[in-house]
């Protein structure tokens, strides 16, 4: 039996090993995994402050398509605009965040023997009318990315604001909320995935 990669399990667990755990286990069972209130209340306060802070500052860029040398800017793909995280430098909040992140591969790797050595990870910004058209993460020479992970930092998101991620199944298709705290999994070789255009700021 195949899996269905829209067949979405909306979990509560509070124990953080168990957390990491569950989301393992979904993940190996239909290819991705919604967890709302991934991040508390708290937290997610935390995490949308720093980003709040880095966006301000101008630092934030266009992010492009395409991999090393190939990389470019399309906005006719995709537009949004990016701030990668460098793990030596972190903050205390990122600090906390990787912390949560390592949880999760090693239960990824412990339940599923992905072999993950390292998470890289972004802030990401969608402006009014941003988007990014259907793709896959992994790129088509480079076997790198294996599981993808979203961690919504919206405040108050409504349905008008847009934004949703659209996660494809063939002729079938799943739209996920972008609501704050809640993180979606998938693997990054099987899921294609869109953002649906934005009618607000989307983070």
């Amino acid at each position: 039996m195949s899996k269905s990669k829209v067949c979405v399990t909306y979990a509560f667990v509070y124990n953080p090993w168990m957390i990491a755990k569950t989301i393992a286990a979904q993940l190996g069972k239909t290819g991705v995994c919604v967890w709302p209130n991934y991040l508390s209340k708290d937290f997610l306060r935390k995490i949308r402050r720093d980003l709040d802070q880095i966006h301000h500052s101008g630092v934030f860029e266009p992010a492009g398509t395409g991999q090393g040398k190939g990389n470019d800017i399309h906005a006719e793909i995709r537009r949004d605009e990016i701030h990668w995280l460098d793990r030596i430098d972190a903050n205390a909040a990122q600090t906390q965040l990787w912390k949560k992140l390592d949880a999760l591969k090693q239960a990824l790797n412990r339940n599923l023997f992905l072999g993950i050595s390292s998470f890289e990870g972004h802030y990401a910004a969608f402006a009014k009318g941003g988007f990014y058209h259907r793709h896959l993460d992994s790129f088509r020479n480079d076997d790198a990315r294996i599981v993808s992970l979203v961690l919504y930092l919206n405040k108050n998101w409504q349905a008008a604001d847009g934004g949703r991620l659209r996660i494809h199944d063939n002729d079938s298709h799943i739209d996920i909320d972008p609501v704050g705290g809640t993180m979606v999994c998938f693997m990054s070789r099987e899921s294609e995935h869109e953002v649906l255009e934005s009618h607000a700021n989307r983070f």
